[in-house]
């Protein structure tokens, strides 16, 4: 049962109890990520997750990991585009430790200079750690070229320049401005009752006057082109992709089958056409990026430098394939199924149920129950989607990222016209 209860000063407190669990996993979410940065500032989100681990006024950074390992938990962070989290995951009897690690993160987190320092080069070496993976660079470089100077466009780690420039002072300010003085949600989920998570946050968190989220967020505009960026690999590394739709839009539904169909698993026709057909890449898939008011759908192929123009015809080919032939009953069935099933599994982990009350709140204002999802799902019919890929694949042209040893001309002329 989901229950839903937001205190005088507005923070929403919101938990979903688990009987048949032993665990509880319990978050605080925050409306701040990488889309609330300047680029001047890229990765000042990223940065403020690792410090809150690095000590408060009662905990060193050691005595931290020291007393989540003790009872066999997990504490952790995340940032992400528009939202961050901290959270834990322990045995429910253990609720009360997560707790209170979880409040002293919050208040009482110290950015030490120091451990500030050591932090900066720990971020240092993960910005170099995913530029030295192309198949997660590549993902950065088609963001950023795909919405340039737009905040989404942003790498969530920052750049190298950035994050070697933020000062304490800067950390600390963006995160009493962002995290602390904005209405944060908590959530729960597992063997817990409302009241476990409620009376808790009443306490320590009752008599603060946080304000609701001010909106400044500006759409992005994307900018369909084709970019390059020739680098010694033993891969072509691609991403190929159009505009697609918020997390809200009425047509998302369809816009999951559609992406499921065409690259969503080793059924999709990329995959089989792809890789089980043709051999011309290990790793094919498709996928979904969808925010408050705007989106994406993309495709990645890892292939061989003379297999990239034949793997670019596959997909162009196949994606006018969905948008002038129905799909087959059969097909969309398995779509479908294939999407209620990820969904179904998800809710066997009570972290993935406690990032699924968040999600809602934050983007419907409300939980979508799981009867709901499905109920969305099942009404999808092919004419939905082949209207759907003719909208994202035919009206507006593709844009095209590339990185390995390759340059434009080795691009087919005119394929990603619509």
């Amino acid at each position: 049962m989901v229950t839903k209860t937001t205190l005088a000063n507005g923070i929403q407190v919101i938990t979903e109890e688990i009987s048949s669990v032993h665990s509880v996993s319990v978050g605080i979410w925050v409306h701040a990520g990488s889309r609330d940065e300047d680029w001047e500032e890229n990765g000042i989100s990223h940065f403020i997750e690792h410090m809150l681990f690095k000590g408060t006024k009662r905990r060193s950074a050691r005595q931290i990991a020291k007393e989540i390992d003790s009872v066999g938990g997990v504490l952790n962070a995340f940032t992400g585009k528009e939202f961050s989290s901290f959270y834990a995951k322990v045995l429910a009897e253990h609720l009360p430790i997560a707790l209170d690690l979880l409040f002293d993160l919050y208040l009482n987190s110290t950015f030490s200079a120091e451990e500030m320092e050591r932090e900066r080069q720990v971020i240092v070496q993960e910005i170099n750690m995913v530029e030295d993976t192309p198949d997660e660079y590549i993902h950065d470089l088609f963001n950023e070229s795909f919405w340039p100077h737009h905040p989404l466009g942003f790498p969530i780690l920052g750049r190298l320049e950035t994050v070697e420039g933020l000062k304490r002072a800067r950390l600390k300010d963006f995160f009493t401005e962002n995290y602390m003085r904005v209405q944060p949600i908590f959530v729960g989920a597992g063997r817990l009752k409302h009241e476990d998570l409620l009376k808790p946050v009443r306490e320590v968190l009752g008599s603060i006057r946080p304000r609701p989220r001010q909106n400044h967020r500006r759409p992005p505009k994307a900018h369909p082109r084709i970019l390059v960026k020739n680098k010694t690999l033993e891969q072509v590394h691609l991403v190929l992709g159009a505009p697609g739709f918020s997390a809200t839009h009425p047509r998302r539904y369809a816009f999951s089958v559609l992406n499921t169909v065409l690259g969503g698993g080793m059924s999709s026709r990329l995959f089989q056409e792809i890789r089980e057909n043709r051999g011309l890449a290990y790793s094919v898939y498709s996928f979904l990026s969808s925010f408050i008011d705007s989106g994406m759908i993309g495709v990645y192929v890892g292939t061989g430098e003379k297999s990239l123009a034949s793997v670019l015809r596959i997909i162009r080919r196949e994606v006018t394939k969905l948008a002038e032939t129905s799909l087959k009953s059969s097909e969309l069935r398995s779509a479908k199924e294939q999407l209620k099933g990820n969904l179904l599994l998800s809710l066997e982990s009570t972290d993935s149920r406690m990032g699924r009350l968040a999600k809602s709140e934050i983007y419907f204002h409300r939980f979508v129950p799981t009867e709901e999802i499905i109920e969305g799902i099942e009404k999808v019919s092919a004419e939905q989607v082949a209207e759907l890929a003719r909208q994202l694949f035919q009206t507006t042209p593709l844009s095209l990222t590339v990185l390995g040893p390759v340059t434009e001309k080795d691009i087919p002329r005119g394929l990603l016209e619509s």
